[in-house]
């Protein structure tokens, strides 16, 4: 992972002063966001095997926001009341090859940012509990920008998921 610079999401500073209830709620509108946006790009995918792994990606993102949410519940004796219209949207247009490497950047710096959003978070938590799960979803996080990372260089190989409906690259 990239060295830990200040968290930043969408432009602006990570908030000083919130409370745990608050970092949950970002955490969860966060993990929304990514999900809605690996769905759509799975979508967009022609290669099966691109495909499952935004797919994958997505559906841990979904696993994550639960994590958050159960925690979220756990720490308030409530269930989070989720508002579809905060969740940013990450916009992006898939022209030909080059917009596959730039989706692929923009998944990268979105879990970079969610790294340093989770390590941050850990570092600011009190409860030990937090702080290890915490450093579990940045951990995952990382995970998944590696898995990106090897995508984005099996890409620049040649081979084109957004142009063939044929397997053969990166397994896992």
């Amino acid at each position: 992972m990239p060295e830990k610079r200040p968290y930043t999401e969408a432009g602006g500073a990570f908030p000083e002063g919130i409370g745990p209830l608050e970092v949950l709620s970002l955490g969860i509108y966060n993990e929304q966001k990514a999900y809605d946006f690996y769905i759509l790009v799975s979508e967009k995918i022609k290669n099966q095997s691109g495909k499952e792994k935004f797919k994958f990606l997505a559906l841990d993102e979904k696993r994550h926001r639960k994590i958050l949410e159960d925690w979220y519940r756990k720490e308030s004796g409530k269930n989070f009341s989720f508002d579809p219209s905060k969740v940013k949207k990450i916009k992006f247009e898939i022209k030909d090859q080059t917009g596959a490497f730039e989706v692929i950047d923009i998944a990268m710096e979105a879990e970079r940012q969610a790294y340093l959003f989770y390590t941050s978070s850990s570092e600011k938590a009190e409860n030990p509990e937090a702080k290890k799960m915490f450093l579990t979803l940045a951990e995952e996080e990382d995970g998944h920008y590696q898995k990106l990372s090897a995508e984005r260089n099996a890409l620049s190989g040649g081979f084109y998921w957004f142009d063939i409906e044929g397997s053969g690259f990166v397994e896992d």
